[in-house]
């Protein structure tokens, strides 16, 4: 193949998988996923007064060990700092200029389109019906890819064993859930700052507690719209933007709709690669003709 040849392959190659890119995938988003009718939690970080009893009713429901991960010159509240294999619900301590504590439940989202499971080449996690996203260690391969996926770093990777499992809030639906029962942590809970329900009533509470005292909320429930919503919901103080409790500013748009519009459309018809094949193909014969004549001439 000729110099002049390639490039009209590639040329045309490179059309065809344009078309292919910008082909529109099936409109999946449209459709609302049965897990948003499931059930799920709202954190209110106005009425959590940070006592932790949630987070020891986490290890106690799910046998998890103490850990400590303090360092010198560390507070003793903020032990553990982070979500671990050992730890699934962790209280945060927020303190603003003037020093008021503001506290945060950090846990799995439990997302309705969760980036985690769509980056799962075998589908260890799945969304399910009531709600949570649970992991199935049996069709794990440790990949790590969700934990490189997740928007709120809330996978956790058990580094200190030889077969590792991925660990994080499972919202209680083997021991709990499938019983009828509310989630450990929420049972827990003495100041009412953790309620436990489907996630329409979960959303009619936060409207009615904003609408209520709009003077002590900020006008937004987290969990609602980011990311295409999750089933664990959030309210912070009016003055205490989510972004410093922890909860990262992310759009509406899950994630999981453009990676996976992507991925339907790069491999479709398996034309896109085809024209990289071609593409590499002819580089590496463009490449092996000029160094044959370079040789041939003496030169390196």
């Amino acid at each position: 193949m000729d110099r002049r040849k390639f490039l009209k392959l590639a040329a045309v190659a490179g059309g065809t998988a344009a078309t292919a890119l910008s082909a529109p995938t099936p409109a999946e988003a449209s459709q609302e996923h049965p897990g948003a009718k499931g059930y799920g939690m709202l954190n209110d970080s106005v009425r959590c007064i940070g006592c932790k009893a949630c987070q020891s009713a986490c290890k106690v429901e799910n046998k998890l060990d103490a850990e400590n991960s303090l360092q010198d010159g560390q507070g003793l509240y903020d032990s553990p700092t982070e979500l671990s294999d050992k730890t699934y619900t962790l209280i945060k301590m927020h303190k603003d200029a003037q020093g008021e504590a503001t506290f945060v439940k950090r846990q799995c989202m439990h997302c309705i389109e969760p980036a985690c499971q769509s980056a799962c080449l075998v589908g260890a996690l799945q969304k399910q019906e009531n709600g949570a996203v649970t992991w199935d260690g049996d069709k794990c391969m440790g990949c790590r890819y969700c934990m490189v996926a997740c928007a709120f770093n809330i996978p956790q990777f058990e580094w200190h064993k030889a077969i590792p499992d991925i660990s994080k809030c499972t919202l209680c639906a083997a021991t709990r859930l499938e019983k009828g029962q509310p989630t450990a942590c929420s049972s827990a809970c003495p100041a009412g700052a953790i309620v436990f329900g489907k996630r329409d009533e979960l959303l009619k509470i936060s409207r009615a507690r904003i609408a209520e005292k709009p003077d002590l909320y900020l006008d937004h429930i987290y969990g609602e719209q980011e990311v295409g919503g999750s089933n664990v919901l959030y309210l912070s103080k009016k003055k205490v933007a989510f972004a410093s409790l922890g909860l990262p500013q992310l759009g509406d748009e899950a994630p999981s709709r453009l990676t996976e519009s992507i991925q339907h459309g790069v491999f479709k018809y398996f034309i896109p690669p085809v024209a990289l094949y071609a593409a590499l193909g002819g580089i590496m014969a463009y490449t092996g003709r000029r160094n044959k004549a370079a040789a041939e001439k003496g030169e390196h």
